[in-house]
C-alpha cells in the first residue's frame, strides 16, 4: 500500500487527506480515557476507488496501537475492517 500524506487534527479528532480541493477523511471520538470512536469515514466520489479509506482507517489503527489505546466503531466501513484484521479486533473496547 502507497503511504499517502494524511493530517491528525487532535482538537477535531479528525484524520484527513487532501487532493485537488477535495477532502478524504476520518473522523472518531474520545468517549472515555483510552478509547477511540470511530463515527465516519468518508471518502468523496473523486477521489474513490484508490484505497484513501482504508488508508485512513490504517492511520488511525497505528496511533491507536502507539498509544496503547482501545477502540470501538459506528462507522460501518471502519467496523468491517477492524473485523478483519485480527490484531485490530483484539483492540476492541
Amino acid at each position: 500500500m502507497t503511504t499517502i500524506p494524511i493530517t491528525h487534527d487532535e482538537n477535531h479528532m479528525r484524520y484527513s487527506y487532501f487532493e485537488n480541493g477535495l477532502e478524504a477523511y476520518l473522523t472518531y471520538e474520545r468517549p472515555r480515557t483510552g478509547l477511540r470512536h470511530i463515527t465516519h469515514t468518508i471518502v468523496p466520489g473523486e477521489l474513490g476507488g484508490r484505497g484513501l479509506g482504508k488508508n485512513l482507517v490504517t492511520r488511525v489503527m497505528n496511533d491507536i496501537i502507539a498509544a496503547g489505546e482501545t477502540v470501538s466503531s459506528s462507522c460501518w466501513f471502519a467496523t468491517a475492517l477492524i473485523e478483519k484484521t485480527p490484531e485490530w479486533a483484539a483492540l476492541r473496547g
